[in-house]
């Protein structure tokens, strides 16, 4: 059994507006769609930020592994 994980994960830690700002960027670049992009999840901090986890697939939908 292979032990390779096909989905890439980045966390983040920012003011509300600077994350939502963020997690706009993140979907442009990698589409729902073709990247099965999602938070993973999130929380607020005493220091009012936001943490969050963003989740999604290494390669595209369609295409062949390099």
């Amino acid at each position: 059994m292979s032990n390779i994980c096909l989905y890439t994960r980045a966390d983040s830690s920012f003011e509300r507006n600077a994350a939502r700002q963020l997690a706009v960027e993140y979907f442009r670049r990698f589409p729902k769609d073709r990247y099965r992009t999602e938070v993973e999840s999130w929380r607020h901090l005493q220091s009012q930020n936001i943490e969050f986890t963003m989740k999604r697939l290494r390669e595209p939908i369609g295409t062949a592994p390099g």
